[in-house]
């Protein structure tokens, strides 16, 4: 519990961090039309953690996970979405779908879910996407 406490900790920093970054721009989130995403991952056999700040974003990514456990809990935030759409699939080995949410604005979200099949992948589908994304899952016990 310790260690998912320190995670979800950890991404709530990067987000409080990338939101305060300063440009002098008069948009407090404005970003080069040409900057690449600033993303980080963090995957073992009890958490698996991602997070991105991203300016018109438009790209799948696909992420083979390697959490072990019955019991998940699972926490995403997005945060200065300005335009744009995402969607955000868990699935598990045997093909159920844990999570599939279409993302468009603000909002934060947490579950606790019970499994029987062990997590296969994660597939985050942007589109345009401007703003910053957050995603947690970890062994719930």
């Amino acid at each position: 519990m310790k260690k998912s406490f320190a995670l979800v900790s950890v991404l709530f920093l990067a987000i409080v961090f990338f939101s305060s970054c300063k440009n002098e721009d008069s948009n407090p989130f404005s970003l080069p039309e040409v900057t690449a995403p600033v993303i980080a991952t963090n995957s073992t056999t009890e958490n698996f953690s991602y997070s991105i700040v991203a300016k018109n974003y438009t790209k799948q990514e696909v992420y083979n996970i390697q959490v072990v456990s019955d019991s998940i809990k699972i926490s995403y935030a997005t945060n200065s979405v300005t335009s744009g759409q995402m969607e955000v699939l868990v699935e598990l080995k045997d093909g159920t779908k844990l999570v599939s949410r279409n993302i468009s604005g603000v909002l934060a979200a947490n579950d606790y879910k019970k499994i029987k099949s062990p997590l296969s992948k994660v597939t985050l589908n942007y589109s345009n996407f401007t703003g910053q994304f957050a995603l947690s899952l970890n062994n719930a016990f």
